[in-house]
């Protein structure tokens, strides 16, 4: 199943199901629209799944992550990053493709800022994994 699947679209009420991502039982919940607007949430296991399906039906968010090229004095490698937090979904294809045109030169250590603010969502891109001269893999 999708992240989000409606299963009722009538002009007054819309049911929503969202798998909750929040912890290990990856609940499903059904959310219930009023008029477009949030009217109530059911099968939450946790805390947390509430506030999720408000989250994912108003302003989804994921962490994005990605590789990127590193030149170290006459190889390249591919840097493994990630956003430091989610950012909207809506800026994923955007940040993608700034992710796809960022060149490093030199070595980086592993949290390193690669992109500062990526897409002005006040998110950075860190590296993953430190590229040294001496030893690429450590």
């Amino acid at each position: 199943m999708s992240q989000k699947e409606i299963i009722i679209n009538e002009p007054d009420k819309t049911e929503i199901n969202v798998c909750c991502t929040t912890c290990p039982r990856e609940c499903i919940m059904t959310v219930h629209l009023k008029k477009g607007i949030l009217d109530s949430v059911e099968g939450e296991g946790c805390k947390r799944g509430k506030k999720f399906a408000q989250k994912e039906i108003t302003t989804p968010e994921r962490t994005l992550t990605s590789t990127v090229m590193v030149e170290c004095r006459d190889k390249a490698y591919l840097l493994p990053v990630k956003t430091a937090a989610p950012i909207p979904k809506k800026d994923m294809a955007l940040a993608m493709n700034v992710i796809r045109k960022t060149r490093l030169i030199g070595p980086c250590l592993m949290g390193d800022v690669v992109i500062p603010n990526i897409c002005g969502t006040e998110v950075d891109v860190v590296a993953c994994r430190s590229i040294k001269e001496e030893n690429h893999a450590c």
